[in-house]
C-alpha cells in the first residue's frame, strides 16, 4: 500500500499551545496530504471532535491544564476509534505508558530535534494500521456474504440432488470439507478424479512463475523440473488466463516437454487472481468437471474463513505475523512434526544494544532497523517458514522440516547479510544475536520450544552479542523421535 494516495482520506487533530511546534507538524502533515487542523484551545477541538472526529490527534502534553486520562476519556466518549500520539517533556515520558488503555500509540520526547519527523512518521505507521483494519472489516463482511451464498448454493444442490446420487455426492462434499490445508484438499480432487492424469502448477507470485508442487497419475518425466516464468512483458499473462486463454508460449512449452497436443487446463481462481492450474493430457470427463467445481468452492471458502481468524495477526511496522499467530503456528506445527516426524526449529533474533541505539538515535532510527532487519530475514527465508515479530526487539522464525544444525546455517546466513546493509546514520553498527532450538531433540512442547530458544538468546547477548547459540538439552531429555543430523 502506498499511504501518501490514501492520506487525504485521514483527518488529523494537532493540540498545542506552543504555536511554533504546533505549525511545523501541521506543516510537515499537510505536506505528507493529511487533512490537518491545528488548535491551541482545547475546547474549541473538543467542540470540532463532537461534530467531526478525526482519525488521529496529536497531542501536546505540555501545554494541557486538564489532567490526561480525563481528557482522553472526554475524546474517547465522542468516538472509541480516535488514535493518540503525544509529545511531552522528557521527565514524564516514562508515565504515558500507563495510557496506552486510551489508544495512546506512541510519545516522544517534545524537545528532541526531530520531533516533527518522529511525529510524522508515527502517523504515517497509524493510518497504515487503521487502513488495514479498515480493510479486514469489509474482507469479513465479504466473508459473511459469500458464505451465506455458498449456503444458498449448497440447498439448491441438495435439492438438485435427491435420488440414488445423493448419497455420493455429499460424502465427496463431506470429504473436501474434512481437509485441513490447500494442500491435502488438491490431494483428495486427485483421489475423487483417480482416473483421470492431473499436474497442478501453482503460481508463485514473488517470482512470477508457475511451478509443478504436485501431480496424479503423471510420469515422472514430464512433472519433474516442470516450471514456467512468465516473461516480463507477457503483463496480462493470468488476466488471459482466467478467461481461459493461454498464451501459445505457455502451451509450446507444455505440448513440447509432454509431447502431446492434446491438453486440457481449468485454473483455480481465488479473488479474481490466479492460484494455480490443473493441466490434463486426457479430455476432462463430467464428473472431473463436477469435483473440480466443488473442490474451486471449498478452496475459495477455506481461505475466506482462514481470513477473519487472522485479521489481528499482523505487525503493523514490519508486515509479519505478531505474537499471538507466533503462539498458534507454534502449537500446529509441533503437532504436525508428531505426526510426520519431522523435526521443527525457532530462531530467536534480537538487534544488539538497541536500547543504547534508541537513546542516542531516537526511536524513528529504531524502527528503521527493526524494518531494515525484517526484509533480511525475508530476502533469506524459505516458502515455509514463519517469520513473526513476537516482541519491540524480538524476531521468532518458526523454521518446518529443519533440524537444529539447517537452523544454524540459516542465523549465520542472516547474520553476514546484516553486515552488507547501509543505514541511514554513518557510524552505527548494526548486528544481531540470535537463539536457536529444535523439537524433538533438544524440547518436549511448543511452551518449552519457544522458551529455551530465549534462553539461547538471552545468554548470548549476555556474552557479548553478535552471535549464534544453539540451546543445550537437559541430560536427562529423551526426544520424542530421532532425527537425522
Amino acid at each position: 500500500m502506498n499511504i501518501r494516495e490514501l492520506a487525504p482520506q485521514f483527518t488529523i487533530f494537532i493540540y498545542s499551545q506552543d504555536a511554533d511546534i504546533g505549525s511545523r507538524v501541521k506543516f510537515s502533515l499537510t505536506m505528507m496530504k493529511y487533512e490537518t487542523f491545528f488548535f491551541s484551545d482545547f475546547d474549541e477541538m473538543y467542540t470540532r471532535i463532537t461534530s467531526n472526529p478525526p482519525h488521529v490527534i496529536v497531542l501536546d502534553q505540555a501545554g494541557l491544564v486538564t489532567p490526561l486520562n480525563e481528557v482522553f476519556q472526554k475524546t474517547l466518549q465522542v468516538s472509541s476509534e480516535i488514535k493518540f500520539i503525544c509529545m511531552a517533556e522528557e521527565d514524564v515520558l516514562t508515565q504515558l505508558n500507563d495510557y496506552r488503555e486510551y489508544n495512546l500509540v506512541q510519545y516522544f520526547d517534545r524537545n528532541h530535534k526531530a520531533v516533527v519527523e518522529q511525529l510524522s512518521m508515527s502517523v504515517d505507521q497509524t493510518c497504515e494500521a487503521l487502513y488495514r483494519l479498515y480493510q479486514n472489516e469489509q474482507v469479513y463482511n465479504t466473508y459473511k456474504g459469500t458464505v451465506n451464498e455458498l449456503e444458498s448454493l449448497k440447498s439448491q444442490v441438495h435439492e438438485q440432488q435427491q435420488g440414488p446420487n445423493a448419497r455420493p455426492f455429499q460424502m465427496r462434499i463431506s470429504e473436501y470439507r474434512a481437509a485441513e490445508t490447500k494442500e491435502e484438499l488438491i490431494q483428495f480432487f486427485f483421489k475423487q478424479t483417480p482416473n483421470q492424469s492431473w499436474a497442478f502448477l501453482k503460481f508463485i507470485k514473488s517470482i512470477n512463475t508457475y511451478i509443478a508442487v504436485s501431480n496424479s497419475n503423471m510420469p515422472e518425466a514430464w512433472v519433474e523440473g516442470l516450471s514456467f516464468k512468465i516473461p516480463s512483458a507477457q503483463v496480462d499473462f493470468n488476466e488471459n488466463v482466467i478467461v481461459g486463454n493461454y498464451p501459445e508460449n505457455f502451451l509450446s512449452y507444455i505440448k513440447g516437454k509432454w509431447e502431446t497436443e492434446n491438453l486440457k487446463i481449468m485454473p483455480l481462481i481465488l479473488k479474481n487472481e490466479v492460484e494455480g492450474i490443473f493441466i490434463s493430457p486426457q479430455d476432462i470427463s463430467a464428473e472431473a468437471a463436477e469435483d473440480f467445481s466443488l473442490m474451486s468452492l471449498v478452496y475459495n471458502l477455506m481461505s475466506l474463513e482462514a481470513q477473519p481468524k487472522h485479521l489481528d495477526v499482523e505487525d503493523s511496522l514490519t508486515g509479519f505475523y505478531n505474537h499471538l499467530f507466533y503462539k498458534r503456528i507454534l502449537d500446529k506445527e509441533i503437532d504436525r512434526s508428531k505426526r510426520t516426524f519431522a523435526p521443527i526449529s525457532v530462531i530467536k533474533v534480537a538487534v544488539d544494544i538497541y536500547r543504547e541505539i534508541e537513546v542516542s538515535q531516537g526511536r524513528a532510527f529504531c524502527d528503521e532497523i527493526i524494518k531494515k532487519v525484517a526484509e533480511v530475514i525475508k530476502s533469506t527465508s524459505r516458502l515455509p517458514d514463519y517469520a513473526c515479530r513476537t516482541d519491540e526487539n524480538e524476531f521468532s522464525i518458526v523454521l518446518t522440516n529443519c533440524n537444529r544444525k539447517g537452523a544454524a546455517l540459516r542465523a549465520e546466513r542472516l547474520r553476514q547479510q546484516l553486515k552488507t546493509e547501509s543505514f541511514s546514520k554513518a557510524g552505527v553498527v548494526v548486528t544481531v544475536s540470535q537463539g536457536i532450538s529444535e523439537y524433538p531433540s533438544l524440547t518436549k512442547t511448543a511452551e518449552s520450544l519457544n522458551d529455551s530458544a530465549r534462553k539461547a538468546l538471552d545468554f548470548i547477548i549476555a556474552k557479548g552479542g553478535d552471535k549464534i547459540c544453539i540451546y543445550k538439552a537437559p541430560q536427562d531429555h529423551k526426544p520424542d523421535f530421532q532425527v537425522n543430523t
